[in-house]
């Protein structure tokens, strides 16, 4: 048999690698989630990296047609990467599922995090928030380069 103290210890450890842990796998979405919102984000960054910037905006999230307007979207997406430069190398950085997202109603939200390379800045991140949208389709509902 244990003794005490050591079945105090081992308690105590489990409690602590829960505390740390299960919070990080309940950010994760669930197999069939993740696939909708990566192939959303696959067909979004498509269109941004061909600079087919009306057509990211025309397949966007209803929330994010409603806060940005098509012209404005386009001028300020074709800026941001004229300033980057061309895609050389994307890779999936984190996956991580909400039902909460900054300014934005309660829903089901995806944040896609990935290390990039542009010819022009060579370290950066994209961030893609991807969200379930009203007609039942993940959605971008935003893009953001760091």
């Amino acid at each position: 048999m244990i003794p005490r103290q050591y079945r105090i210890h081992a308690v105590l450890l489990l409690s602590a690698l829960l505390i740390i842990f299960l919070p990080r796998y309940n950010e994760r979405p669930d197999k069939e989630k993740a696939e909708a919102a990566a192939a959303a984000v696959e067909a979004f960054l498509h269109r941004v990296d061909t600079d087919k910037f009306a057509e990211s905006w025309q397949i966007a999230a209803s929330m994010l047609k409603e806060k940005v307007p098509e012209q404005l979207w386009v001028e300020k997406l074709g800026e941001i990467r004229a300033v980057a430069g061309p895609l050389l190398e994307r890779t999936e950085e984190s996956m991580t599922y909400s039902t909460s997202a900054k300014d934005s109603p309660e829903g089901e939200y995806i944040v896609v995090t990935f290390d990039t390379s542009f010819d022009r800045k060579k370290d950066a991140s994209e961030i893609v928030t991807v969200t379930l949208d009203t007609d039942g389709d993940w959605r971008v509902a935003g893009y953001f380069i760091r």
